[in-house]
């Protein structure tokens, strides 16, 4: 039995001959009753709304970039008529922009369009729209408008917000997200709705961090850190329930650069520790060490017998190697406050390399000078020379372990984005491993054989740059070098 309907014509705005037809074949089956009316544009469609008498549009989606147009030629014309966008099988995700747009249903494409077509026109006889007077139509149509505006508003703010929002169900299809969680794909929104949201990571199944629980009582709010495609997130969920809806809203947020700050603090907090340790026992250990030195003098001058003279010689090279080593300590202490004078950084780099010339010469190693035009800086001078110094020698000793001849470059430069002079020391050594590169510029750390090196020339090298308001960080290909980037701030 066919239902009868108090709607009787309707306007069809399509330019498909074939699909047309097919709609109005469907409407024919429906009810002998339709009168349906075509137009191929909206401009046409607009000035048939003003002359006839219409129950509901038809408009397929293809015409939606020219939408706002029309809609404002309906209110114009106070034209309070529903609209139903025509939407291809397969992109229901149209039908949500069509609604957005301000369409009041949709209509999805098929071969038959008659069991559809039936339950849309259900939906717009017992719409309320179709029973009131003018009035109440203008009231509702403005009533709409600015939930249309309210929604809108929303989403743009939900779109400003720069960490990835996402919302999924309980089969981990994508039913919500912001843009900046769609462009870290290079896609937009509408593109990744009802998509599982792991593939979009490039994974078959869901993350161990995204196990959704059945139940309201077993899901808590909860974060977790994680490393994805390397960068480290901070990833909230927060599980959601509407009527008999269940979802989760996932926001991650970008921590990269707020773990690298804190492993920073770490360092320094520990760097400031051990300086005070350090320093109470180089002077302990430099009181005994200045009497064996001087003793031992003493004796050599006086004892001419060969063989207790060579062992003399020994204790004292050994004394005076452990004395080299407390004034390490104690520079690495920093007892004395940095004595800051206006200094040209080229200039600096210069004469720390004319110290070392001689054992460059002899190793055979190529220095690069890559000057860049570069404002005065405020440091001490002879700290700066000793950081200089110190990644001189270690970029010296990286290319000793090597059959290659040897080349180390300095570079400099401004970033007048953050106000830096900006020094690099590049070698073409053997490269530090990346599971040890975090760890070079710890107090005592070193790599190298015993009596090569004590493991602070690096942990002096970046206190003295924090001293003087600076940065210090390493870069390291194994096998193939390393750069050091030193990073001082213009002069305020």
């Amino acid at each position: 039995m066919k239902k009868k309907f108090n709607i009787k014509k309707f306007l069809l705005i399509n330019k498909n001959v074939k699909d047309g037809s097919l709609l109005e074949e469907a409407f024919r089956q429906i009810s002998s009753q339709f009168e349906i009316i075509r137009a191929r544009d909206t401009q046409k469609a607009v000035g048939v709304l003003n002359s006839e008498k219409i129950d509901a549009v038809f408009i397929d989606y293809t015409f939606f970039g020219s939408a706002p147009e029309f809609f404002r030629g309906m209110q114009k014309g106070n034209l309070y008529i529903p609209v139903i966008a025509i939407i291809q099988k397969g992109k229901e995700l149209q039908a949500a922009e069509a609604i957005k747009e301000g369409a009041y249903d949709y209509l999805l494409k098929d071969a038959g369009y008659e069991d559809s077509l039936s339950r849309v026109l259900e939906r717009i006889q017992g719409a309320s729209i179709l029973n009131k007077d003018k009035d109440d139509l203008e009231q509702q149509s403005m009533l709409f408008r600015q939930i249309y505006k309210s929604q809108k508003w929303w989403q743009n703010i939900i779109d400003s917000i720069t960490d990835y929002i996402f919302v999924i169900d309980q089969n981990y299809k994508i039913l919500r997200t912001n843009k900046a969680f769609a462009n870290l794909f290079g896609m937009e929104p509408a593109d990744i709705i009802m998509r599982p949201y792991y593939e979009l990571f490039g994974l078959s199944g869901p993350h161990e961090w995204c196990v959704l629980r059945e139940g309201r009582d077993s899901a808590p709010q909860r974060s977790v850190e994680r490393t994805l495609n390397d960068t480290y997130y901070l990833i909230s969920c927060y599980p959601i329930f509407y009527d008999e809806h269940e979802a989760v809203v996932y926001i991650m947020k970008d921590i990269t650069e707020t773990r690298r700050l804190k492993d920073q603090v770490y360092h320094l907090d520990k760097l400031s520790s051990l300086g005070t340790l350090t320093s109470g026992v180089a002077h302990e250990i430099n009181n005994p060490l200045t009497g064996i030195i001087g003793y031992t003098e003493m004796l050599l001058m006086k004892n001419e017998d060969d063989t207790t003279k060579k062992y003399l010689r020994n204790v004292y090279d050994s004394a005076l190697r452990c004395k080299r080593i407390v004034e390490n300590m104690l520079t690495f202490s920093r007892q004395m406050p940095a004595q800051k004078s206006v200094e040209n950084i080229n200039d600096i780099i210069d004469k720390t390399i004319e110290l070392h010339e001689y054992w460059l010469k002899s190793t055979n190693i190529e220095i690069i000078r890559n000057y860049g035009e570069v404002p005065y800086v405020s440091v001490d001078r002879q700290q700066m020379q000793q950081v200089v110094l110190n990644l001189l020698i270690n970029a010296e000793q990286a290319i000793s372990d090597t059959d290659r001849r040897g080349r180390i470059e300095f570079k400099t430069s401004f970033d007048s984005e953050s106000k830096c002079t900006l020094i690099e020391v590049a070698d073409n050594g053997k490269g530090i491993p990346q599971d040890i590169l975090p760890k070079i510029f710890d107090p005592f750390f070193t790599t190298k054989p015993v009596n090569k090196g004590t493991g602070l020339g690096l942990s002096i090298a970046h206190g003295i740059i924090a001293e003087q308001g600076g940065t210090i960080e390493a870069r390291s290909v194994s096998g193939k070098g390393t750069s050091f980037i030193i990073r001082i701030p213009q002069i305020s």
